[in-house]
């Protein structure tokens, strides 16, 4: 998509939208927030940081007020619900989305804006080339299995699927119509950007565990949605003409 279909008559539109879900990550935000607004400045852009809540107990809401970034709540269950509120709710022609708890580096954005006009979709990818994933055994094998069968059943050339590390072009998002609220709403967007023509890519990246707190996906559930999601996205692939 060409690079001028982005170009904003308001001044005060931001360039870059960075999109965070976030559950009880208080502690890991006071450090995540600064390090990103440091990135956007070494870019020398306009972005709004936008932080979704899923109904923390902790002191999320202070923490993102008092480091300049906006909180929003979200209405719908899951993942999936906390991406579609940040979706709503950012206003820049690039939308970048990233985990709260420090596994997805800040300093990565550069990479993704370096990009930004290679693909409406850039994916931080674990497992190409130049990839690397600090994970516990039991996840990385589920993870390599599901973003195998993925591929390989939906016909998409691509290895890092499940990574919600990612740069949207805005255009592509505001097409979609998401029907999965837990993590497995990462793979349906791909398969319907797929669909509509768009051009995702991948780029390496060096995942990271979780500086503090717990993650909030649970394995079984986890694997039982994706299972769901991948039946619905064959028949959404392969069912209509």
């Amino acid at each position: 998509m060409p690079a001028s279909s982005h170009q904003s008559t308001d001044i005060g539109e931001p360039d870059l939208s960075v999109v965070i879900p976030a559950l009880n990550e208080a502690e890991n935000l006071k450090a995540l927030l600064p390090l990103i607004q440091q990135v956007i400045g070494d870019l020398g852009i306009k972005a709004e940081i936008i932080v979704v809540d899923g109904g923390s107990v902790d002191d999320t809401k202070a923490v993102v007020a008092a480091l300049d970034a906006r909180f929003i709540l979200q209405t719908e269950r899951g993942y999936g619900g906390a991406l579609l509120a940040g979706f709503a709710s950012a206003r820049a022609p690039y939308v970048a989305t990233m985990d709260a708890d420090l596994s997805h580096p800040p300093i990565f954005l550069k990479d993704f804006w370096r990009h930004r006009a290679s693909a409406d979709v850039l994916i931080a990818s674990r497992y190409v080339n130049g990839g690397k994933a600090d994970m516990a055994m039991g996840r990385r094998i589920l993870s390599a299995i599901l973003n195998r069968t993925y591929g390989v059943l939906l016909g998409l050339k691509l290895k890092d699927l499940s990574s919600g590390f990612r740069m949207y072009d805005r255009n592509q998002i505001e097409k979609l119509d998401l029907g999965a609220r837990d993590f497995d709403v990462l793979e349906e967007i791909l398969v319907k950007i797929h669909i509509n023509g768009g051009r995702i890519r991948e780029v390496p990246f060096h995942y990271q565990v979780r500086q503090s707190g717990t993650s909030h996906a649970k394995l079984f559930k986890f694997g039982w949605a994706y299972l769901k999601t991948l039946l619905r996205m064959c028949r959404l692939r392969y069912g209509k003409s």
